[in-house]
């Protein structure tokens, strides 16, 4: 469907200025639904990395504070066993 100074044609003649505006709002709706959809696609994509980002930097966090903890009781443990006097 060519488009000539904004109106469209046929190939039986040109669309009245009603039908060409119809046609012009209605791709205008197609192209909108299709950038709405895009945008939300990317906004999912971007919040479900965003989730697994945190989740991963609280997964590394925990893992490190779990091994500080262990580290430290191995190192209380150590300690005491060296202060045990056993000589008698």
């Amino acid at each position: 469907m060519p488009t000539i100074n904004g109106r469209f044609y046929s190939a039986f003649g040109k669309y009245s200025a009603y039908q060409s505006l119809a046609i012009q709002r209605a791709r205008m709706s197609e192209a909108n639904d299709r950038s709405y959809s895009a945008v939300s696609t990317l906004t999912s994509a971007f919040s479900d990395a965003s989730v697994s980002l945190s989740q991963g930097l609280a997964s590394l966090a925990a893992k490190a504070a779990v091994k500080r903890m262990s580290d430290d009781a191995a190192a209380k443990a150590k300690a005491q066993f060296a202060s045990l006097d056993i000589s008698t």
